[in-house]
């Protein structure tokens, strides 16, 4: 009797006991909620940031178009803006000298020749690939014939070749001299000389003629950079050991200029705000012009999205066997910068931070992705490809032949490595593949109309694309790379609490021949690390 009393006293308290636990793992769980949610906005204030500010840009644009700003008003409205690009441009020069030579002097030159060859290959086979969605896409949106309708008197022409294309491309390898590539490139320019000046003997008095001359083009020389300070990397290696001053300067000044980059990078948001407001305030019946394009637009707006969530994530997958979406958020940052800036440079540690949390080796990403800023834009090639194609088709002119579109598809991915340091490139580039197949030019005019939204969708897709490659080279190269073990890693966090100075101790090298390299060696990078 008295055993069933104790029993029957028991059941209460084991269920108030249950209750107590379920209430106690409630709140824990609740909390763990909160917690999860304030570590998610802590880590990803910048992006979330960035987004308000072009919403708010858009936003404010919009409202300024009803009322038709002056010239004077909307330059003051991208003064933000302005400061903002010119602040990560001053930046651009330092980082790409200090990153390179210090990556190059890190890794055996023969390696650096196969990550150079697989890299190139990486952005002709993303570039074509792109080529071809815009092909398909074409065919799923293509317009009527002589439908883009354009004022005779306002007429787009170039008389920029393809030759001289590729001839400005090898020049810039490798320039002449080490000061001129830091503040200027080599281009063709061609100037209109009087009728029958040239060629007096000629019955054609009366035909224009232009002479070729080369001139320097105000902007870094990217690609003469990178030549000069791989050399030096590679001398570096062979002619000095790792804990000389000289590699040891190339160190510390990545980290100083990284650390400024962080420090500009937080007015991101206000400087898209600035800028995106400008943009959309400047452009008059902006109805109008979408309904008028609005068939070119929607395919190189689906053909942007199919290759940024679709091609580039597949690539990643098949390379890497990970989760490809989780690699597009951590894209995310270059993605929207670049979307800001118009312009892949200005996102350099964005994309480097992107590599090292997608587990690209640093050695592959610090040489790779400052050549791929310069000679990769597969959104370019779709965005070319598909203006080629519709402007060609809706010109009047001849129907577009098998062997158009493949001159098409080919100058796309090919010219795509070498778009010309001019305003408005990717619309040169077009003017030069039309020319090719002896179509018009005169419908280009309408491409300037759109060029504001496009550029800027384009710009973010390369940003992305830009680690892909960076990516694909070192799965390809990784056994070749990573024959060293991977370093032990010691954060000091800094006091942004996003941003951190990672100091990696390297072993005992694995002595290549003819090498002195047995001592360890510091390799200093700068990066994005969780808030653990």
């Amino acid at each position: 009797m008295s055993s069933d009393l104790g029993d029957r006293d028991s059941k209460p308290s084991e269920l108030v006991e249950d209750r107590l636990e379920d209430v106690q793992m409630d709140v824990k769980q609740r909390g763990g909620g909160r917690e999860m949610a304030w570590r998610f906005l802590k880590e990803n204030a910048l992006i979330l940031l960035t987004l308000l500010g072009i919403g708010v840009g858009f936003a404010v644009g919009v409202g300024l178009q009803q009322v038709k700003p002056s010239p004077d008003v909307l330059q003051w409205i991208g003064v933000p803006g302005e400061i903002f690009l010119r602040s990560l441009k001053a930046t651009i020069f330092p980082i790409i000298v200090c990153m390179v030579i210090t990556a190059t002097s890190s890794v055996d030159p023969t390696k650096n020749r196969s990550i150079a060859v697989v890299a190139v290959l990486a952005f002709f086979l993303t570039a074509l690939l792109a080529v071809l969605t815009a092909v398909v896409l074409f065919f799923l949106f293509k317009p009527a014939s002589n439908t883009l309708q354009v004022d005779s008197d306002k007429t787009f022409g170039t008389k920029l070749e393809t030759q001289d294309i590729f001839l400005d491309l090898i020049r810039n390898i490798f320039p002449d001299n080490v000061v001129d590539a830091a503040i200027s490139q080599t281009v063709t320019e061609y100037t209109e000389e009087e009728p029958g000046s040239v060629n007096a003997s000629s019955n054609d008095t009366d035909a224009t003629t232009f002479k070729k001359s080369l001139t320097q083009s105000r902007g870094i020389n990217i690609l003469g950079l990178i030549t000069i300070c791989a050399v030096v990397g590679a001398a570096a290696n062979t002619a000095l050991p790792p804990e000389s001053a000289f590699l040891s300067f190339f160190r510390h000044g990545q980290q100083v200029v990284m650390k400024v980059m962080v420090w500009i990078t937080w007015t991101t948001p206000v400087g898209v705000a600035s800028l995106v407001a400008q943009s959309i305030a400047g452009v008059s019946n902006l109805g109008s012009i979408f309904l008028s394009l609005s068939r070119l637009v929607l395919c190189v707006v689906v053909g942007l999205t199919f290759h940024q969530l679709i091609t580039l994530p597949v690539i990643y997958f098949v390379l890497w066997r990970k989760n490809p979406f989780t690699f597009l958020m951590r894209c995310a940052k270059a993605f929207f910068v670049s979307f800001a800036a118009t312009a892949t440079s200005v996102a350099l540690p964005h994309m480097l931070d992107a590599c090292k949390q997608n587990g690209v080796s640093s050695k592959v990403s610090r040489f790779v992705i400052p050549m791929s800023v310069t000679l990769h834009a597969d959104g370019s090639a779709l965005y070319i490809a598909s203006a080629s194609m519709f402007v060609a088709h809706t010109s009047g002119a001849a129907s577009i032949g098998v062997s158009d579109f493949l001159v098409i598809g080919t100058l796309s991915s090919v010219l795509s490595l070498t778009i010309p340091p001019v305003p408005s490139a990717s619309i040169v580039t077009v003017a030069v593949i039309l020319t090719s197949i002896n179509r018009p030019l005169q419908g280009i005019a309408l491409l300037f109309t759109v060029e504001w939204l496009l550029d800027r969708l384009r710009s973010g897709v390369n940003a992305t694309s830009h680690v892909i490659c960076a990516a694909y080279t070192d799965a390809i190269c990784n056994g070749r790379v990573r024959q060293v073990p991977e370093p032990e890693t010691t954060r000091l966090q800094d006091n942004t609490n996003s941003w951190c100075m990672e100091v990696l101790v390297e072993g005992e090298a694995v002595a290549e021949p003819n090498s002195h390299r047995t001592s360890d060696q510091e390799l200093i990078h700068i990066g994005d690390v969780e808030n653990r």
